[in-house]
């Protein structure tokens, strides 16, 4: 079996202009890309530089405010309820055009004299309004787990409270977004996880632990965890969402043994 390996460039291919990355990245074996930076150009223009380039839209990200420097973010912040509709709605319409599968409704932070309930509560009712954008459109939507080392106050920092929390309130309509780098800094046990809740995991994205590097330069057994994930019944794409040190070209020696599932990755 050939795993699918999808490659985000808003965090890889940055030696180049935007446009440009996503026939590197199918240069660079890749079949799919991602996207968490909308922001970064015009998704019409996009839309056809990935047709020229032959690869397919796997992920984009409805954007996140200020959440990147630092600040609360949009997703389950209350007052900001208007602005996160605004950013989904982009998002959405961004997927269609793209022939994205997955938006990822991004993470916020809880802000102090902000309850998390509080939080939550925004955050279901945002996610509601997007399931609602997303209507009739062949989308799916994401929520995705933090850690609580790079972000002590996000809304989400516990895959069980996650998997909880979609399964009380939305019945499997919004999956889980399975990051190897969050869950792992966050201390979660992959192959534990990936049992658990093999119900809600519609994608998956990775890096190493330390540094958010690529695989072989931290100490996470990608090998066991990818089978666990695939013994639990997962066969979607694996998303490499990890910053280079140096042109990303030069990074890629773990690819081709992560695409054959016959093969146990070295690390």
């Amino acid at each position: 079996m050939v795993r699918k390996i999808s490659a985000s460039v808003s965090f890889m291919f940055r030696e180049l202009p935007l446009l440009e990355r996503f026939a590197a990245a199918k240069a660079a074996g890749f079949g799919g890309v991602e996207i968490q930076r909308l922001d970064e150009g015009d998704p019409t223009e996009m839309a056809a530089a990935v047709a020229a380039a032959g690869v397919g839209v796997v992920l984009v990200n409805v954007g996140s405010g200020d959440y990147p420097s630092g600040g609360l973010g949009l997703s389950g912040v209350p007052g900001r309820e208007q602005a996160f509709r605004l950013a989904a709605e982009k998002a959405i319409a961004a997927a269609v055009v793209l022939g994205a599968k997955f938006v990822h409704l991004a993470p916020s932070r809880v802000s102090d004299g902000t309850s998390r309930d509080q939080c939550l509560e925004v955050y279901a009712a945002n996610a509601e309004a997007a399931l609602a954008m997303a209507e009739g459109r062949t989308v799916s939507l994401l929520l995705e787990p933090m850690n609580a080392v790079d972000a002590p106050t996000a809304l989400f920092t516990r895959i069980d409270d996650a998997g909880a929390f979609l399964r009380d309130r939305f019945g499997g309509r919004v999956g889980l977004l399975f990051d190897l780098y969050h869950l792992t800094l966050g201390g979660t046990d992959l192959v534990g996880a990936a049992g658990r809740h093999h119900d809600l995991i519609r994608h998956v994205q990775f890096s190493d632990v330390p540094g958010r590097r690529e695989p072989g330069t931290g100490h996470i057994d990608f090998g066991t965890a990818f089978a666990a994930l695939e013994a639990a019944g997962y066969d979607g794409w694996f998303g490499a969402e990890y910053f280079p040190d140096r042109p990303t070209a030069d990074t890629l020696g773990w690819l081709k043994s992560f695409q054959n599932a016959a093969e146990s990755p070295l690390y």
